[in-house]
């Protein structure tokens, strides 16, 4: 995988690292208000050994001194010395609770040892410190005392008392609060990475080409808010459909594909949406442009468009209805509409039918283009069967939805009934993954140019077809009229 794919995934996982950076700083505050501030008071000890008459006599007794600092380390943590603490303080407590609150630390090839006590109470972590460093003197000189009595053999010396603590052990609040974000952070960068490592939807356009094998044709924006068909859409859609349909225009070079279906994977990717704005936007080149609801099983199209559903699509094939009493003319800016008709029994027979394939020959003389809307390939064989009967289809892919195996299996599909893929669309993109005219950088980039011309990359019908740019007039596009639909 290659870095930007990391930074694919880190961009569009931000808000992960994001929160778990906040939950990590709010547990850092958390931490630091619930738990009680621990103070801890030290003393040092001095460990001694009797002289010798000699430099060998000194440095065995020192040696013998370091050996001893070790087990008066064991010793200061013991019951013994614990029990004689609290009855010297009087403590509620018991001598196993203050056991666990005292440690003793050896300090290496010295003769010197550290002991201190911590407790909520600065004053009686002093006076636990202090207490048990007196004690442990005490029962050093005992069990360094010969039963037959004389000096003890060896001892200890209390160098430094423990001293009133006046700050809390552990981290400061920012310390703590710092090391929480961090952790957040590291863990943040970590989920996000799992969660697009494991995704296998189409999150961009690259990714789309590179799975289907076909070029991106361009990427429509996710834009809920629009009206079916309304003017107003252009500013957010025109430029997008616009490169679409340009590079529709340009494709197979001087015979473009002029019946036209548009289908996808699964549900929800939004081809009857794109099947009207196509639709509306090749109208508004100056095209004759008919729109077929190709779903025998649903009525989605003409719903949408508010059209008469008694005949259509389904009863003209039957036989009940002539085409001509079929079509409905200049349902919105110039283009004429075939809806669905009412749910037949058995759509599939109908589209594979002769009728169906000699309607569409008597379309494709009647009209420049025919866009037709189908169901989903994966869910029934009606999208497959009218893409092998048509020019070429456009395959939709929703942005973080359609899976890479959902795609894959399409486009196999479609090449197993010898139909033509013209490309892959991206829909629902982010706003801020658009690029100029919202095609792709694979595809088509429009751009002005000081001599009035516009500079086309003329996709390819195939991914391993390189593409071609070549220099065009400049069309002479109405902007004034398009139409919308929802996507969805």
């Amino acid at each position: 995988m290659e870095i930007r794919e990391y930074w694919r995934i880190l961009r569009a996982g931000w808000w992960i690292v994001a929160l778990a950076t906040v939950i990590g700083i709010a547990g850092g505050y958390a931490y630091t208000f619930f738990t009680t501030p621990q103070y801890q008071a030290c003393a040092r000890l001095f460990v001694t050994t009797e002289g010798g008459s000699s430099v060998g006599e000194a440095y065995q007794n020192n040696l013998f001194s370091q050996e001893r600092v070790s087990s008066y380390a064991g010793l200061a943590t013991s019951t013994q010395v614990a029990q004689r603490a609290v009855d010297q303080l009087q403590l509620q407590g018991s001598a196993a609770d203050l056991r666990s609150r005292i440690t003793a630390t050896p300090i290496e090839k010295t003769v010197l040892l550290d002991l201190c006590a911590t407790d909520p109470d600065p004053e009686v972590a002093q006076a636990l410190t202090n207490a048990v460093a007196g004690q442990l003197t005490q029962v050093v000189q005992e069990l360094e005392t010969s039963q037959r009595g004389g000096d003890p053999a060896a001892g200890a010396t209390i160098v430094d008392q423990g001293d009133v603590p006046t700050a809390p052990i552990g981290m400061g609040l920012t310390t703590t609060l710092g090391l929480g974000g961090a952790m957040g952070f590291v863990l943040g960068l970590a989920l996000a990475l799992l969660r697009g490592l494991l995704d296998r939807s189409i999150r961009d356009r690259p990714r789309a080409e590179d799975v289907s094998g076909r070029v991106v044709l361009g990427g429509l924006p996710a834009d809920g808010t629009r009206p079916t068909v309304a003017v107003a859409s252009m500013k957010t859609m025109g430029e997008p459909l616009r490169a679409l349909r340009t590079n529709i225009r340009f494709l197979g070079g001087g015979s473009p594909p002029r019946v036209i279906t548009i289908t996808g994977p699964a549900g929800g990717e939004g081809r009857t949406s794109t099947a009207i704005d196509l639709a509306a936007v090749l109208a508004e080149a100056g095209h004759t442009v008919l729109l077929v609801g190709g779903d025998l099983r649903s009525a989605t199209l003409g719903t949408r468009l508010g059209v008469d559903q008694h005949s259509g699509l389904s009863t003209v094939l039957s036989g009940e209805h002539d085409i001509d009493d079929a079509i409905q003319n200049d349902v919105f800016d110039g283009v004429s509409v075939l809806p669905s008709g009412p749910v037949p029994p058995n759509p599939s027979e109908l589209l594979g039918s002769d009728r169906a394939q000699e309607l569409l020959e008597s379309l494709r003389e009647r009209y420049r283009y025919v866009i037709i809307d189908t169901p989903p390939l994966l869910q029934v064989t009606d999208g497959a069967i009218l893409t092998a009967l048509a020019d070429g289809t456009v395959v939709l892919a929703r942005t973080g939805r359609t899976t890479r195996d959902k795609l894959r299996r399409a486009i196999k599909v479609l090449d197993g009934v010898g139909g033509t893929v013209l490309g892959v669309v991206t829909t629902f993109e982010p706003s801020g993954r658009r690029l100029l005219g919202g095609t792709s950088a694979s595809s088509e980039n429009v751009r002005e140019s000081p001599s009035n011309a516009e500079t086309y990359t003329v996709p390819s019908a195939s991914a391993s077809s390189p593409a071609s740019a070549v220099v065009r007039p400049k069309p002479a596009l109405n902007d004034t009229a398009t139409s919308s639909a929802s996507r969805g």
